[in-house]
This record gives C-alpha cells, sequence and structure tokens, in this order.
C-alpha cells in the first residue's frame, strides 16, 4: 500500500468538531503531519469569508480548496489563487430551468467574499446554527434578475427549497442540468435542502488532483477525510478514503468508516498512519 503524501480533508461534519472549531488533538495530528513532510489540503464547500477556523492548523501552511473546488486560496496571503466562475448567462437559463421542473426553489449567489440572495431567501436559511453569519455576509438583496443583474464573479450557484429532501432535489436537479455543470449537497435528510452548483467540471477532486500534480504526487498517495455527497468525487479519486461515522449513508456504504467528528476521528486516523510509518515524504 503506498505511503501518503497528501492529505485532503473537509470541515464541516469532518476536520470541525460539532462546536465547529478544530479540536486540539486533531490539530496537533494535522501539525504532525505536515512536520512529516505531508502536504495539507483542506477542501471545504466553505466560501473564504468562514475560513478563520483554520487558524489552530496555519502552521501546516494548508492549501485551501474553497467553495467545493471553484476556488483556491492562499490563507497566508488572503489571496486568491485560481477561481473558476459560473458564467452569468447559464446561470440565468439553469435557474428558469430548474424553477420550471421544481417550483418553489430560492436562488443565491456566492462570490467568495459576497453573498447575494432572493428576499425571500432569509426566511428559509438552511442552517440555523450559522445564520447570523449569512446575514452579515448578504451584500445584495432583491428581485433575482437584480441580483443576477448585478452579480460579480459568481462561483458557487445555490438553490434553496424548503421542503423537498436533500438527495431527491440533487437528482431532479442533475436532470435538469445535464452536465453543463456540477450539482451536489452537503446536508442530511431532514435538513432543508440546498443545491451547490459549480461550473462545469469543478468539484473538490478535480482541483485537488491538480493540487497533487504540480506535487508529484499520485492519487495513491492521497488520503481524503469527508462525510457529506459533495465529499463523494474526492473519496473516489483518494488511494486512501475515509469516511466520517457520523457521514452521509450513501458514502458510509462505499468506504472505510473511522471515528465521528465528535471523536476526533480525523486526528485519531492521522496518528495510527503516522505510527505504522505510512505517511510522510
Amino acid at each position: 500500500m503506498s505511503r501518503v503524501r497528501l492529505i485532503a480533508t473537509d470541515l464541516d461534519g469532518t476536520l470541525l468538531a460539532p462546536s465547529g472549531q478544530i479540536s486540539p488533538a486533531d490539530a496537533d495530528a494535522v501539525l504532525a503531519a505536515s512536520e512529516a513532510g505531508v502536504v495539507i489540503v483542506v477542501a471545504t464547500g466553505r466560501p473564504l469569508r468562514w475560513l478563520d477556523v483554520l487558524a489552530p492548523i496555519a502552521d501546516a501552511d494548508p492549501l485551501v480548496v474553497a467553495s467545493n473546488g471553484a476556488v483556491v486560496y492562499d490563507l497566508h496571503h488572503d489571496t486568491v489563487v485560481t477561481s473558476h466562475a459560473l458564467d452569468r448567462a447559464l446561470i440565468g437559463h439553469l435557474a428558469d430551468e430548474l424553477r420550471a421542473a421544481v417550483p418553489g426553489l430560492l436562488f443565491a449567489l456566492e462570490e467568495g467574499r459576497q453573498f447575494a440572495t432572493e428576499d425571500a431567501w432569509a426566511h428559509h436559511l438552511p442552517d440555523a446554527s450559522r445564520s447570523s453569519d449569512q446575514e452579515e455576509a448578504v451584500t445584495r438583496r432583491g428581485p433575482w434578475t437584480r441580483v443576477l443583474d448585478e452579480c460579480g464573479d459568481v462561483v458557487k450557484f445555490l438553490a434553496l427549497h424548503p421542503d423537498s429532501d436533500p438527495d431527491e432535489l440533487v437528482a431532479a436537479a442533475s436532470a435538469v442540468l445535464d452536465g453543463r455543470a456540477e450539482v451536489t449537497h452537503s446536508v442530511t435528510a431532514g435538513r432543508r435542502a440546498l443545491l451547490e452548483i459549480s461550473a462545469r467540471g469543478i468539484s473538490k477532486a478535480a482541483t485537488i488532483a491538480e493540487l497533487a500534480t504540480e506535487h508529484g504526487i499520485r492519487a495513491a498517495e492521497v488520503a481524503a477525510f469527508g462525510d457529506m455527497p459533495n465529499d463523494l468525487a474526492m473519496l473516489e479519486y483518494a488511494g486512501h478514503p475515509f469516511v466520517m461515522a457520523n457521514g452521509h449513508p450513501a458514502l458510509l456504504e462505499r468506504f472505510p468508516v473511522i471515528g465521528s467528528n465528535a471523536e476526533g476521528g480525523v486526528g485519531t486516523q492521522i496518528r495510527r498512519l503516522l505510527s505504522v510509518g505510512m505517511m510522510g515524504a
């Protein structure tokens, strides 16, 4: 079995504890892997404005893949290295078709540091624990046509439905998009369904693969940690995939399962790999 030379880890539900922070034990494990020569990649659906949680592992100089692969961010220099934006005209066409297929959808546009929503979005926020953060981040709010007309570079197009099952909504949206864009989600059943739509060919896996190639690292030498459908391609790509015990059922059926994020599963698995000499440059 190949040694691990790159770790790619999701944040929410994975490296982050239920408190929303990286535990000291997990941070120590990540820093130990970095000291052993392992490249650390944080791969998250989060936008740039929600990356302050990385402070405990900043000394590992992690590469940050944000917005489901659409953005590569230099944490130390606070700069965007690469960005893959959605075409505005395409967003408009997709929005019309999605709303026709699934009445009741609400739309928002993620620009990394700015967030624009339809007026009604605030009444159906997908995550109550982040509602204040989302409200503070909203820089434009209004009718959908105006929100779209005034947008900048959109790295993620979001569609929220207050009543649909997340998995069923993704399936319906996939049929509508028909390969013109990528769609996934990062919520569990029983939560408000939130589609996350990126430019065609953009995913955590695609961007991680590019970074690995730049470092001369093969997929077989990558360990990946995740918990939700937006981590699926990343886990399929990695030679050492690990799913959190609190993960989505579709992932739990396919990949090796480790401890939950409440149990520090990522840190425990990193220390296990370090102890048997499977991790390092």
